[in-house]
């Protein structure tokens, strides 16, 4: 039996990556006004085509960006321990409430339509979606650096690449 969250229009929302490149999980973090918290466990490829995704709509919208100037911008919130929502996303969607000037962002535990497990639906304005957009880009290249002969992920200790016929570690 499906769960739903509909948490409104946010406060914050935030993406990050938890541990270290290579063995990292990603998410999104989410708060509305009445404090309830959401968390959304991503794949990396998720998170990276979910703000691809903003970008496309910001700019079919025609969305300029403002930021807010320094000493009006709110404090970061300080989230609980435990989110009245948290799992690991299956499917994405991803709308526009164009009167309002807002993203929606529909997040669901499994991509079969008869039993979806949790869903969260949000709202998310412009401007913090351009925000999320470009922090979606700072945490997805923060990852190990890609090989400069195949693009595959090198960890610290180097890789065998397939470009070298895994004669030649990198």
């Amino acid at each position: 039996m499906a769960k739903g969250w509909e948490f409104g229009g946010l406060i914050h929302v935030a993406a990050e990556a938890i541990g270290e490149p290579g063995q990292r999980r990603f998410r999104l973090r989410a708060m509305n006004a009445s404090g309830d918290t959401a968390a959304i466990w991503l794949e990396k490829e998720q998170l990276s085509a979910l703000g691809e995704a903003i970008g496309k709509v910001l700019q079919d919208e025609d969305y300029r960006y403002s930021p807010v100037p320094l000493d009006d911008q709110e404090p970061a919130p300080v989230f609980p321990l435990s989110a009245a929502a948290d799992f690991r996303a299956a499917q994405l969607s991803l709308g526009t409430n164009s009167a309002e000037k807002r993203l929606v962002l529909i997040a669901t535990e499994s991509a079969d339509a008869s039993d979806p497990g949790e869903v969260v639906s949000m709202q998310i304005d412009f401007r913090r979606s351009y925000e999320l957009r470009r922090q979606i880009t700072d945490v997805v290249a923060a990852g190990r650096k890609p090989c400069p002969l195949c693009g595959g992920p090198m960890d610290p200790s180097g890789h065998v690449c397939v470009r070298s016929n895994g004669h030649q570690p990198h």
